[in-house]
C-alpha cells in the first residue's frame, strides 16, 4: 500500500501522511511543549475528537455555535475538557 503524498519541499523531500502522523504522536507525547496532564488542541485535532469533519468545526467556530476555544497567539485552541461539555450538551434525551 502505498502513502498518500501530502507535501514535497524545495528540497525535494516528500512528506507522506504516515510521517505526519508520527510527527503527531511525538508532538502528542513531547512533554516539552505543554505542562504535565495538559493539552490543547488545534482546529484539526479537536475535529477528529469530535468526530466531525475539519470544516464543520471551522464553521461551527466562525458561527460561534462550536465548543468554546482559546486564542493564543493568534492560534484557535481547544481543551479537552471544553469539547466534552460541548458533547455533553449535544445529547439528546
Amino acid at each position: 500500500m502505498r502513502s498518500q503524498t501530502t507535501s514535497l519541499h524545495g528540497d525535494n523531500t516528500v512528506i507522506t501522511s504516515s510521517t505526519l502522523t508520527a510527527l503527531d504522536d511525538w508532538t502528542r507525547n513531547s512533554k516539552a511543549t505543554r505542562p504535565a496532564g495538559y493539552r490543547a488542541l488545534a482546529l484539526a485535532d479537536a475535529a477528529r475528537y469530535l468526530g466531525v469533519g475539519y470544516s464543520t468545526l471551522k464553521k461551527w467556530h466562525s458561527e460561534g455555535t462550536g465548543p468554546r476555544y482559546a486564542k493564543i497567539g493568534g492560534c484557535i485552541r481547544y481543551r479537552p475538557r471544553d469539547l466534552e461539555a460541548f458533547l455533553e450538551a449535544q445529547l439528546v434525551s
